[in-house]
């Protein structure tokens, strides 16, 4: 039988057909511009491409491989207008009569993202630091040709813990932005009934859990369990 990690890493969760290596998004255009120097009177740092392996390449040329310069957007917005139109996925998922979660431990507490917004899952992979970025961007990877932030969720969710190195990255895509949420271990894939989800918790729980969408109730262990809000951790990430 198959480890959770084996389950995951194996599985192919490529729903889409996403945007040639060669393009950027206006999201991203925003995050290149703000960590990275884009259009400013200075050499972009090169990104080396990260093997699913979790071993990084050797350093590349200044200019990421398969990804060519473009100019920045004269205003970056925090919500690039194109990826502002996107659908609302949290109401698509609060229509739907079963949601799929991939559930994840972050110091020990379990947590859960919906698949719609998830990629891949790959081991962790050894980011290139961005000076100017926040504490929760542990950095950036090249990842199937894009620019990938790697965020620490559990500076995120607020926790004081410190329960080791994360050993895996759930790549995720929201609002034209790919990132990777780091985790310490892979739970398992949930099909919850709607009826046992509660969205909008954050009246109940209060500022603390800005991060979580809603929340998940376990039958199998009578528990709550969080789920974590991907739009609201892009917005953080082009806001700095």
């Amino acid at each position: 039988m198959k480890t959770p990690e084996e389950y995951f890493l194996d599985r192919d969760f490529l729903q889409e057909a996403q945007s040639e290596p060669g393009e950027f998004t206006s999201a991203e255009k925003v995050f290149l511009q703000k960590y990275m120097g884009l259009g400013e009177e200075r050499e972009t740092p090169g990104v080396p491409p990260a093997e699913p392996s979790g071993k990084a390449s050797a350093p590349a040329p200044p200019e990421p491989p398969g990804v060519p310069p473009v100019e920045a957007p004269a205003e970056a917005s925090v919500v690039p207008p194109e990826e502002a139109r996107e659908p609302d996925v949290f109401s698509q998922l609060k229509a739907e009569t079963h949601v799929q979660l991939v559930g994840f431990y972050v110091d020990g507490q379990e947590f859960t993202v919906p698949m719609r917004f998830v990629q891949e899952v790959v081991r962790f992979l050894k980011p290139t630091k961005l000076p100017a970025a926040p504490s929760f961007i542990a950095g950036i990877v090249n990842l199937r040709g894009r620019i990938t932030p790697l965020v620490r969720l559990r500076e995120i969710l607020g926790s004081d813990s410190d329960a080791g190195e994360d050993g895996f990255i759930v790549v995720c895509r929201c609002r034209g932005l790919q990132l990777g949420l780091m985790i310490r271990s892979l739970k398992t894939m949930y099909r919850i009934p709607q009826e046992d989800i509660e969205w909008g918790v954050e009246a109940q729980l209060g500022s603390n859990v800005e991060y979580v969408a809603g929340l998940m109730k376990s039958r199998e262990h009578g528990k709550l369990v969080g789920i974590i809000s991907v739009d609201r951790i892009v917005e953080k990430v082009l806001k700095g």
